[in-house]
């Protein structure tokens, strides 16, 4: 059997730490990780692997420059990437049987020899092994069917698509024939390209289910993780030991210090009188602890200097870092490698200290020193809110300006004009000028607004700022649509990095005023009802004054008489609108569902939200198609509704809605009752219910009706004879939204009723 072993990842979520090392030489019990997939080659049968090399190559190849043991190494670096795939495709030009790809930089405990038989017996052409995760969403998730044949992968997903717990580790077994699909000489990778590509040509791709051991060492907390599971022998790490739960590279230091099991100790540590070690510790090579120091649930890495009464509890010390006395570090914490942490200075949970950067004495550092420091997630329905956790002060503004003006090139930007937002607004826009992005202001505007002009304008995003008691920022994409998952991730992870462009004074781009281009709004809404409204009798109502304005001035100016006979009620935010008719209410979805079929009926397709009404495909007719885009996509998948979706302005728009309604009437000669006698009765209920477990065993638990399907869609659907169900979880992962559809009122509030019963049972 031979082998490549993907070692060219930079760790970027394991900074500090790999900021001087490659990811897979961070040491595990004193020991890099890929020596842990050394042998475990070596175990199954390997004696010959190829090694992929991008990130510092140069430490890994010097260190295995002979080899490992007795297994030859064939060392390719990538002076380009060339992502996972085109990688293997140039490690394994010669191979000529099946082989086993692994990454160099997680642990895992699988028997391989038994998954070659496997994937030999299926007829597989690539076998990918897969774990349970209960949090998926930094995976490629997995979906199959009863003869665990792959139908569909979702890389890296919300929790709205993360609804199968089986998590691609990234350990394959693959056809030296599947090397031939791969392009030569360009980037492509097997979860994005050529896993996509396979399915569509029904070639056999299957899924090999294991409960072994397998931890991706992602970021700080993870590594911590792993050397837990070391100690408490969760995978073999053949480290000996003196004691019961006490491992030693060579022998145990001298002097009178504790030690509470389980512990690490490496080759010439020394240990003063009074110090304390675990459980849980790790003190490598080299490692000088001071009196009365304490080391708990840490890694202390070669060559780190503990002064007298230094502490440090659930951190990481990199190489040739110190402590002086009386130093604290805690939970999550990392000091890089070279750094200084000052006399009886304490460094705070999940904060980070660079490499070289120094700590003075006396002070407490609760940001990441010269980076900055939030948490990593906070992106969450509504956008950016308090209710989150984050503080939407100056601060935090810039910073989140400067992860916007890193990631994205044209952004625009508006407010709903309070004196707070107005704050929020200046500050957003100095951050992402000042990382080098451009920035359209349109000033004070509406949620819906600013997504049209975002549209109109080809921007790449687009920033609203919500101020007063409820401050938040909300974002959409291009076309004024949500922004992808890929997206989201880049933001999350640059503000919780703080790691921002800083442009030079010929980069910053001058703030492009534009709010005169609101006018283009109104001469575009006013489109909707080229014919005009004459005869049409309507009047509008909403919380925000700028919306009713606009709205009824447009109305006025396109003939409709000032009339209580059909009230339009219209969202603060302008993306939604009921209506009272005749005394009687009509909800939004009817209201999109009349102008959707007028649209049908000309025999054009429509392109709506995933959770817009189930029963809009049963008014295609066979005529056009009702194409769906999702809220947080992984992948480009629904690239196809979302182009469409950027010329569908109604769909999204309350204002754009009205007037297309009242267009509809005139063109028609119907009344709304009427229009709406055409739509199928149906009742849609809406509730969000919180969850105390992972959105990953959802449908386990309730089952779901269909499996095989690509990245297209959001949630689990159910169909019941009563009606039909739509479970979307939330990005935060903590609850659901349940959507239910049903002949009556009552019928629908109980089939959304009987799964939130399900989701709080016993059971769960």
């Amino acid at each position: 059997m031979k082998a490549v072993i993907m070692a060219g990842g930079e760790g970027k979520r394991l900074r500090p730490l790999t900021c001087t090392v490659p990811k897979p030489m961070a040491k595990i019990l004193g020991k890099p990780v890929i020596e842990y997939i050394f042998d475990l080659l070596l175990l199954n049968g390997v004696t010959d692997a190829a090694v992929t090399l991008g990130y510092m190559p140069h430490i890994i190849e010097k260190a295995y420059e002979s080899g490992y043991k007795n297994m030859k190494l064939n060392f390719i670096r990538e002076d380009e990437p060339l992502g996972t795939a085109g990688s293997v495709k140039n490690a394994a030009a010669d191979f000529k049987e099946p082989f086993v790809v692994i990454s160099g930089d997680a642990l895992c405990d699988f028997d391989l020899d038994k998954i070659m038989t496997y994937h030999k017996a299926a007829g597989a052409m690539i076998t990918v092994v897969a774990v349970d995760a209960g949090d998926p969403r930094e995976y490629g998730i997995i979906n199959t069917d009863r003869e665990n044949r792959i139908v569909g992968f979702v890389e890296k997903p919300s929790w709205s698509q993360a609804l199968s717990s089986l998590a691609n580790t990234g350990v394959y077994i693959i056809n030296p024939e599947c090397l031939e699909l791969i392009p030569k000489g360009k980037p492509y990778d097997f979860a994005k390209d050529l896993f996509p590509m396979m399915l569509e040509r029904d070639m056999p791709i299957f899924c090999y289910h294991t409960s072994d051991y397998w931890c991706d060492i992602g970021n700080i907390e993870s590594y911590l993780k792993c050397n837990r599971d070391a100690f408490d022998g969760k995978f073999k790490a053949p480290v000996s030991s003196v004691a019961d739960g006490i491992f030693v590279k060579k022998s145990m230091p001298k002097g009178d210090y504790s030690v509470i099991p389980p512990v690490y100790i490496g080759e010439n540590a020394e240990i003063s009188d009074g110090a304390v070690i675990g459980p849980y510790a790790v003190v490598d090579d080299g490692c000088y602890l001071g009196r009365n120091s304490a080391v708990r649930y840490s890694a202390v890495l070669e060559n780190s200097w503990l002064a007298d009464k230094a502490k440090v509890t659930g951190a990481v010390v990199c190489s040739g870092a110190a402590l002086k006395k009386g130093a604290a570090m805690y939970e999550g914490s990392v000091a890089g490698s070279g750094s200084v942490v000052g006399e009886f200075a304490g460094v705070k949970p999940g904060v980070l200290v660079w490499p070289g950067k120094i700590v003075p004495s006396q002070t407490v550092l609760d940001t990441n020193l010269k980076y900055g420091s939030m948490k990593s997630e906070y992106i969450g329905e509504n956008g950016i809110t308090e209710s989150g956790g984050v503080r939407l002060n100056a601060e935090t503004c810039v910073r989140f300006g400067a992860a916007m003006g890193s990631n994205a090139g044209k952004i625009g930007i508006a407010s709903d004009g309070k004196r707070s937002s107005e704050i929020m607004r200046y500050a957003v826009m100095s951050g992402i000028a000042g990382s080098g992005g451009s920035v359209t202001d349109f000033g004070e505007s509406f949620k819906a607004q600013l997504d049209f002009l975002v549209n109109f304008c080809g921007l790449d995003a687009g920033v609203f700022i919500k101020g007063g008691d409820e401050k938040s920022i909300e974002i959409c994409g291009k076309g004024g649509l949500p922004i992808t998952r890929s997206f989201e991730r880049l933001l999350e992870n640059a503000m919780s990095k703080c790691e921002f462009r800083e442009a030079s004074e010929r980069e910053i781009n001058e703030i492009a005023e534009m709010h005169s281009v609101k006018n283009i709004y109104v001469q575009e809404l006013m489109k909707q009802a080229k014919g005009g409204l004459n005869g049409v009798c309507a009047s509008f109502e909403c919380e925000n004054e700028s919306i009713k304005s606009i709205i009824t001035d447009c109305a006025a100016r396109l003939g409709v008489t000032q009339s209580d006979s059909l009230v339009l009620r219209i969202s603060p935010d302008g993306s939604h609108v009921t209506a009272l008719s005749e005394g009687e209410g009509c909800g939004y979805e009817t209201l999109l569902s009349v102008c959707c079929l007028h649209e049908m009926k000309k025999g054009n397709d429509i392109s709506v939200p995933y959770d817009a009404p189930a029963f809009l495909d049963e008014l295609t007719n066979g005529r056009c198609r009702v194409m769906r885009y999702l809220s947080t996509p992984a992948d480009d998948s629904d690239s196809a509704a979302r182009s469409l979706a950027e010329k569908q302005v109604f769909v999204r728009d309350g204002l754009f809605l009205s007037l297309k309604l009242l267009s509809v009437m005139k063109e028609r000669g119907k009344s709304l009752s009427e229009l709406a006698d055409e739509i199928p009765k149906k009742y849609i209920f809406r509730k969000t219910v919180s969850l105390n477990f992972s959105p990953s065993f959802i449908s386990k638990l309730v089952g779901e009706d269909e499996k095989n399907y690509r990245n297209t869609r959001e949630g689990i659907k159910l169909v019941r004879q009563e009606g039909s169900l739509l479970i979307i979880p939330e990005k935060s992962g903590k609850s659901v939204r349940i959507l239910a559809e049903a002949d009556t009122a009552e019928t629908a509030e109980e089939l959304c009723g009987s799964i939130e019963d399900l989701l709080n049972s016993d059971g769960c």
